[in-house]
């Protein structure tokens, strides 16, 4: 309570300090020195200037953190700074020109940018959101909690409504000025030509460095990261359109319309402020084009001014301003990819398939992105749409400039854009490929050597081959050229006796050595996957990732037989104990550990990690079951022994207690006698059996919604419960007490 608490009028006088001092020090570079260092005629000038400019600089910048702090948890009591604040770290943004805010630190431009975010998002500073601020009179609870009255009639709280402190208005009209008609046009304007406008510096990375200019601007993780002027400008931007959307959109459209009217198509600043522009309207696509309310037409602005840019053919020697006009209209259109008609959709892949092979690079790599986001945009089921046809009938030539551009590149986050590009290609076209796999195939071994010890790369040539694998099958797996790239990787991700590969390869490395098995032939691949056998038994025997590690065997056992199973069975019988411990450990009310999941996985992951396993362990249990009778109830009858023992009571979700029980049916079926034997000791035998009995008819007579809307699903359901009653008649049939 500001009014009746003794500490506000200290912590008033301390946020005035904050902004006295950023008043004092907001000039950059110091336009003058103190008398005191003035006379220090033994050191160069310029150094003392340097040096000084660089302290007034921290100053600075720690002033207006603790001014955004203030704003976040104090936003009443610094309300009084904001009108005096504000204005000065505004005035430089609409007054210097870029030359000059391009020389400031990139933290100072950071800290200017985020406390207009910080005051334009606060909901006390927001003259048309007043109505929203509940004052403590309002709120019983909350004023008896501060010393008021429950009927809120105490004169403090009367006094302490937001709406009507001094400072708080004087701050609302500030932001209200801020935002009004000539202001927030120049501003946005500002923004756009002095932060968003490539510079001098930056057009020479772009011809001397083109890998290093894409992961600095325009990489996906870069656009996260508010580290440039740039990145800076656009957050605040973003922040003033969605604040006053339909003016900023408008000042956004009029300054394009204008930068593309007046200045010459081949003048150089006409077409960086133009690339800007289009930058502006790229960062507030979901503003123009969303929300009910389309301020931007698309197709128009398509049309007349992208699809021309897209499908012109740049030299090598252009100038880098068209160039990177080029690469802003492919970046353009991905974020409106949504707003493509099919017939322009068509044209864009194709023309942006081949901007792929431009020389210039960063272009190539904006176009591999984008091509990435293009080709899944439509590949939805067994739905063809018209845009997915479009992507499948140019699919074959993106992919050779794909390949063609993997060989130009060098850094690791380039060629990861192409890789992902490929694979993504490759999923949306699956057999339509078939009749280049060849081709495709004698394209990986040169991009396995390329990737070396790169993590990211990896995990990129996993989705490659995963996907080519999945959509081809057999076909591809015995590619001699896939073979060559296909089990060194298998090699390499599953080799969890390397440091950190356990955590950043492995789960990955299963996957595509499951889609390997299942798409397997024993007459070609058989040798292959058994000198791979010695790997698994060692991920087995560490217990990680055992929900795709016990698949993995279960398909070499299906593809090679038993003897792929029996030297692991004393191996195989402890840790399905251990990972259905969840279900039949005893646990007690301080104790987590029968919770804790194999892999180490802990907080809120865990629950849902342990469950998995389990369900995997009874499913693997299921499987080896029926596949060979008496090996696999040897080696799953302990761990199901202890799951049903405790099943009696016991709360489980309902995936769990269906595999838990489906798994118990095949047991049931091979050995009639389990539930005597698993209660024999108990004194309430009978009870308990009783108890799994009832549960599990419940269980599979239970039909949800789901099944009921599903032919397929009703048959597999009909074929569960047939299994059942065998089952339980089996049982029946040697225990008068079932």
């Amino acid at each position: 309570n500001i009014t009746a608490d003794p500490r506000p009028p200290a912590v008033r006088k301390l946020l005035e300090s904050l902004a006295q001092i950023c008043e004092a020090v907001k000039v950059y570079p110091a336009a003058a020195l103190p008398p005191p260092l003035g006379n220090l005629s033994h050191v160069p000038i310029t150094s003392v200037l340097q040096e000084y400019t660089m302290k007034m600089d921290k100053i600075y910048r720690a002033t207006l953190i603790c001014s955004m702090t203030s704003i976040r948890y104090l936003p009443q009591l610094f309300a009084p700074q904001i009108a005096l604040l504000l204005p000065a770290v505004v005035e430089p943004i609409l007054t210097l020109d870029s030359t000059v805010l391009q020389t400031m630190p990139v933290k100072r431009l950071m800290m200017m940018t985020s406390i207009v975010r910080a005051v334009l998002t606060c909901t006390l500073y927001d003259e048309k959101r007043k109505g929203l601020l509940s004052s403590s009179k309002k709120n019983a609870v909350l004023s008896m909690l501060m010393g008021g009255t429950a009927g809120g009639n105490n004169n403090d709280d009367a006094t302490n409504n937001p709406n009507e402190d001094p400072g708080v208005i004087e701050a609302q009209k500030t932001v209200t000025a801020l935002l009004a008609e000539g202001t927030i046009e120049r501003l946005v304007e500002s923004l756009v030509g002095k932060f968003l406008r490539l510079n001098e510096e930056e057009l020479e990375e772009w011809e001397d460095d083109p890998e290093g200019r894409y992961e600095t601007d325009l990489a996906e993780k870069s656009l996260l990261e508010l580290d440039s002027p740039r990145h800076c400008g656009g957050a605040l931007l973003s922040t003033l359109m969605n604040r006053e959307t339909d003016r900023v959109a408008q000042t956004l459209l009029e300054l394009t319309q204008r930068v593309y009217q007046q200045l010459p198509a081949d003048d150089v600043n006409g077409m960086l402020s133009r690339e800007a522009c289009y930058r502006a309207l790229e960062l507030c696509h979901v503003a123009m084009v969303s929300g009910g309310q389309r301020r931007l037409n698309f197709s128009d602005w398509f049309n007349s001014e992208l699809r021309p840019i897209l499908q012109t053919d740049l030299a090598e020697n252009s100038h880098v301003a068209m160039r990177a006009m080029q690469a802003r209209a492919v970046q353009v259109v991905q974020r409106y990819s949504t707003s493509l008609k099919p017939e322009e959709f068509g044209v864009s892949f194709q023309s942006i398939a081949r901007l792929m092979a431009a020389p210039d690079l960063v272009t190539c790599f904006c176009s591999a992105r984008c091509i990435n986001h293009l080709a899944l945009l439509h590949v939805k089921g067994t739905e063809e749409s018209a845009q997915l046809t479009s992507v499948r009938e140019h699919s074959v030539f993106a992919l050779g400039n794909a390949f063609a551009l993997a060989h130009r590149s060098e850094s690791e986050e380039c060629l990861r854009v192409i890789l992902m590009c490929v694979s993504a290609l490759v999923e949306s076209n699956g057999l339509y490929l078939e009749p280049v796999l060849q081709a495709i195939a004698e394209q990986l071994p040169g991009l396995w050597e390329k990737a070396k010890d790169s993590v990211p790369i990896h995990s990129c040539l996993l989705s490659v081959l995963n996907h080519l694998i999945m959509k081809m099958g057999a076909s591809t797996v015995e590619n001699s050229h896939v073979q060559t790239v296909l089990f060194p990787l298998l090699d390499y991700c599953t080799d969890i006796s390397v440091v950190n590969r356990a955590e950043t390869l492995l789960e990955d490395g299963l996957r595509l050595w499951l889609v390997t098995v299942v798409s397997s032939r024993v007459a070609a691949m058989g040798p292959s996957l058994t000198n791979m056998l010695p790997r698994l038994e060692a991920i087995l025997r560490s217990g990680l990732e055992p929900h795709l590690s016990l698949k993995v065997l279960q398909y070499n056992a299906i593809l090679l037989g038993p003897q792929v199973v029996e030297p692991l069975a004393s191996v195989l019988r402890d840790m399905l104990v251990n990972l259905t411990s969840c279900i039949h450990a005893e646990q007690k009310d301080d104790d987590d550990t029968a919770m804790d999941s194999v892999d180490g996985s802990k907080g809120t992951d865990r629950g849902m990690t342990t469950m998995r396993n389990a369900v995997a362990a009874l499913s693997f249990a299921d499987g080896m079951m029926q596949m060979f009778p008496e090996l696999g109830l040897s080696i799953c009858s302990p761990a199901m022994a202890k799951v049903i023992a405790a099943l009696p009571g016991k709360a489980m979700s309902q995936p769990v207690l269906e595999a838990t029980l489906h798994s118990f049916g095949r047991m049931l079926w091979l050995n009639p006698n389990s539930l005597n034997e698993i209660f024999a000791n108990d004194p309430n035998q009978d009870e308990k059996i009783s108890s799994v009995v009832s549960a599990w008819i419940t269980v599979v007579t239970s039909v949800s919604v789901l099944v009921m809307l599903s032919a397929q699903a009703q048959k597999i359901t009909f074929i569960d419960q047939k299994g059942a009653a065998l089952s339980l008649c089996s049982a029946a049939c040697r225990s008068p007490i079932v």
